[in-house]
Formats: structure tokens, sequence, C-alpha cells
């Protein structure tokens, strides 16, 4: 048995709880949240197309799906609860409208659904790398001159 089965345990049954989870990489901690969502999913507790995750990266939020797809595509097969068995199903078919990315494109994401609201021009662009790197450097010219 691992250490902290018990621990991991809690993370994917316990719903009704917020949780932070701090561990090294590899430990298992992707794992562990898709094993988390699909038990949300599969349990009918949570409706896919109002669950988020938010990573550091796209690479992260890509392997977090695929591995949601796999837990829910286990599911699906080994589950002998027809509820549970439909909500999976159901879990897979809006598997797109999971929101699974980074914190940047969820902030994006709200900006372009709220943007007057945020104080913004509506179909405002984000900055790419380079013009963020040339408007942080006249920037910083402005302030160190002043």
């Amino acid at each position: 048995m691992i250490p902290d089965q018990e621990a991991r345990d809690v993370l994917v049954h316990e719903l009704d709880r917020n949780m932070i989870v701090d561990a090294s990489a590899g430990s298992g901690k992707t794992q562990s949240l898709a094993m988390r969502m699909a038990e949300g999913i599969v349990s009918g507790r949570c409706e896919p197309s109002r669950m988020v995750a938010v990573t550091f990266t796209r690479k992260a939020a890509s392997e977090l799906k695929g591995r949601l797809q796999l837990v829910l595509e286990k599911a699906l097969r080994d589950e002998v609860d027809q509820a549970r068995k439909s909500n999976a199903q159901r879990g897979l078919d809006l598997l797109d409208r999971i929101f699974l990315g980074t914190i940047h494109s969820f902030c994006s994401r709200i900006l372009r659904q709220f943007p007057v609201e945020c104080g913004l021009t509506p179909g405002f662009k984000e900055l790419d790398e380079l013009s963020e790197a040339r408007m942080l450097s006249r920037i910083y010219r402005e302030v160190f001159q002043e």
C-alpha cells in the first residue's frame, strides 16, 4: 500500500471539501485530480460543463484531460450501477465542455465573456510575447526616467 493512500482516498472521495495538494513532481497529483473530477461526474454530484481545472502549463492541462478521459472510460467499462455508468458516458460526451487550461487562458476566457464589466473594449486582443516585451521595456524606461 502507498504510504499516503488514505490522503489520496480523501482527495478523490470527499467532494464537499476544497483541498490544496502540495507534492513533488511524479507523485500522482494529476492522476489524483483526474480521479477526483471523474468521481464528481460519475457520482452525479458535479455537472461537467461547470467544472474548471487550472494548471500552470498547456502540457499539464492536456495531460489532465487525457487522464480524465481514461478514468471516465474505465468507469464506463467497469461500473455496474447504471446511473454511474450513464454519468460516466455523459462526462465523456461533455469532456470538451470542461475547462482544463492555464491560469492565463482562464483569465482570458473571463475577460472575453465580460469585457465591459472588466473595463475593456469588446473584441480586445491579447499581447503576443514580443509586443509584451516591448511594452514592458517602454514602461521600465519611463519609470526609470521619472
